[in-house]
């Protein structure tokens, strides 16, 4: 009797989220719909959230459309918050729709912004925002980024100050400056990038002890891979790196770098659940692992992860 109710006991613990040693997670971890371009980030909260594009199962790249959040307490759960915008909520955009692409979210005083690219009526490109007092939750639309029309592809890193920094792309190229305190507005003008000559798209920023670190997927073909840059400030100059993502089996790369809980990771897509269907990608996460230089290691890509 004793027994069973140990047994019970462990079962009931298994169901409500315990993590047992040695559990994994499996690669794509997001499997119930498309999901590409993750933008992870930890929040106040103590979780671990991912902020991705959506692909449309069977359809092209142009399609893609509505965002949705997802979050983790230990890197083997994932609660799906559901959708947190869509292109129908977006009274400035282009009337098909459609084109909502890469995004990034960032905290400020209190408040979450939710920036993603768009396409207007004239079919250029302008960078929207949306906030919350919710990271997952009840984004309110607040208008596009003064200074940031025809980017795409955003990332807002937030300084250890409090400066804010945008950095977006257009034409294959990366571009960044300060923005202002309401992270509405471009402070100057977006400067291209010097020392990421191999940049395509989707830029990401983050810092580690001391030193700022850009990753892009870069011009590989037929397969692009993820390079990085280091520098000792937010705006460059660069020193390329090098790769240290090899292409999946989808010809895009796109992720983020974050740490949480100690343990460095990467975000990322491939074709897993789709067999290498470019317009059906999944996300994916491994870890990452720093040389005693601050360099990147060669990131192993795996089915699944210890986290």
């Amino acid at each position: 009797m004793k027994n069973k109710r140990y047994l019970l006991a462990g079962m009931l613990a298994l169901s409500a989220g315990t993590v047992l040693a040695g559990e994994r997670a499996t690669n794509p971890f997001i499997k119930h719909m498309f999901t590409a371009d993750a933008s992870a980030h930890v929040w106040e909260d103590g979780r671990l959230y991912v902020y991705p594009s959506t692909d449309i199962e069977g359809k092209g790249y142009r399609s893609m459309d509505g965002y949705h959040v997802f979050s983790t307490d230990d890197m083997l759960h994932w609660t799906d918050h559901g959708e947190i915008l869509h292109s129908r909520d977006v009274e400035w955009g282009t009337p098909k729709g459609g084109n909502m692409w890469a995004p990034d979210c960032v905290y400020k005083d209190g408040t979450y912004y939710f920036v993603f690219p768009h396409r207007d009526p004239d079919n250029v490109w302008e960078l929207g925002v949306a906030t919350s007092k919710d990271p997952a939750s009840g984004f309110t639309l607040q208008g596009k980024i003064k200074g940031g029309r025809t980017f795409c592809d955003p990332c807002v890193f937030m300084d250890e100050d409090g400066q804010a920094y945008l950095y977006a792309v257009v034409k294959a190229k990366c571009y960044a400056a300060k923005l202002k305190e309401n992270l509405m507005e471009i402070e100057g003008e977006m400067v291209p990038q010097v020392g990421v000559d191999e940049h395509r798209e989707g830029p990401f920023v983050f810092k580690r002890n001391g030193i700022y670190y850009m990753i892009y997927p870069d011009h590989t073909k037929p397969r692009n891979q993820m390079q990085y840059s280091m520098s000792d400030s937010p705006l460059g100059p660069w020193e390329p790196k090098g790769v240290f993502l090899e292409a999946t089996d989808v010809l895009t790369m796109h992720g983020s770098i974050v740490e949480y809980k100690g343990q460095w990771y990467v975000f990322y897509h491939n074709g897993a659940l789709s067999k290498g269907r470019n317009t059906n990608r999944s996300i994916c996460f491994d870890k990452v692992f720093f040389n005693d230089d601050g360099t990147i290691q060669m990131v192993q890509q795996s089915p699944s992860v210890v986290p």
